[in-house]
């Protein structure tokens, strides 16, 4: 038991640390070699798509089990658009019109978003724990983008626009196919998304036409996003959460965004200020407070809010 349990916290922080990977060499490859994040998401997700859709057929799993009912149809369209495609293009977007930490910090506010959408939507007011994330998220979020000074802002109004909305999707992705995943192989949904869900933007963003990969280093680059922040990320995160739950996971793969943090400074040479810090912290505070809230009245809540 003891076993599994360490087994469980080091596959939830390797799942952390590889999902770093895929936001800092992305923010390589947007400011080395003129890739878009066009290009990267939409190549990024059909490869990993194909990928998985492969080890899940190795697995045994009936590839094309979620595409006999309409319910399921429509729930996996909804995913694949908003839960995936989307998010990867927004927290991309986000990386290449700031940096890797700073994308990554601000995505990190989607709980708060998961708590305002079903205390809207159950019509119940806010539990204090919540209630206090959310003051702390906007705190830190308020530090990040003025470093103090409302006049002004110390990163561009893109930025922000893509962090948040990949923080909005970041909560769809992770309510909205609750009950798929309740009946079908986690993996084989997010497969699915991600093979959909590259079709679907290298149909809108026609990456051919874009600057491509065109040497070794870029080839690495593309390769460590691909296997390490796009496939290995989550098959070590579900294997953590398998050993240890849910609750201890997610915390301990929140080390991502202190991954990102130093590597961009010590691979990309970023800097960040002391007010900077202060604002991630606010922002990576929030997932300690949840972590330590009642968690069985709200999973509830998650897992029935779109059924």
């Amino acid at each position: 038991m003891q076993l599994r349990k360490e087994a469980g916290y080091i596959f939830s922080i390797l799942g952390g640390i590889c999902w770093a990977l895929a936001g800092v060499f992305g923010q390589y490859l947007f400011q080395f070699h003129q890739i878009t994040p066009e290009w990267l998401v939409s190549i990024r997700l059909l490869c990993a798509g194909i990928i998985l859709i492969v080890v899940c057929k190795i697995r045994g799993r009936k590839i094309f089990s979620v595409w006999k009912e309409k319910k399921d149809i429509k729930d996996v369209i909804i995913f694949t658009i908003f839960g995936t495609a989307l998010c990867q293009y927004s927290y991309f977007s986000a990386v290449a019109t700031s940096n890797a930490a700073t994308a990554t910090f601000i995505s990190y506010t989607s709980p708060i978003f998961i708590i305002i959408f079903i205390a809207l939507k159950t019509r119940r007011k806010p539990a204090l724990y919540e209630i206090i994330s959310v003051f702390l998220v906007i705190a830190g979020i308020f530090v990040v983008a003025t470093h103090g000074n409302i006049h002004s802002l110390y990163i561009s109004g893109e930025s922000l626009f893509w962090g948040i909305l990949a923080a909005v999707t970041f909560a769809i992705y992770s309510i909205q196919p609750q009950r798929l995943m309740r009946e079908f192989d986690t993996l084989l949904i997010t497969a699915w998304g991600m093979l959909i869900g590259g079709s679907m933007l290298i149909s809108i963003f026609r990456p051919w036409n874009l600057n491509g990969l065109s040497n070794l280093h870029a080839y690495v680059a593309m390769g460590i996003i691909v296997l390490f922040g796009t496939i290995l990320s989550y098959i070590f995160f579900l294997e953590g959460i398998k050993r240890i739950g849910a609750t201890r996971g997610s915390l301990l793969s929140s080390i991502e965004p202190v991954v990102a943090t130093i590597l961009s400074v010590v691979c990309l040479n970023e800097t960040f200020e002391i007010i900077d810090l202060l604002g991630f912290a606010l922002i990576l505070s929030t997932v300690v407070v949840l972590a330590k809230a009642p968690s069985h009245g709200s999973e509830v809540q998650t897992q029935k809010i779109w059924e």
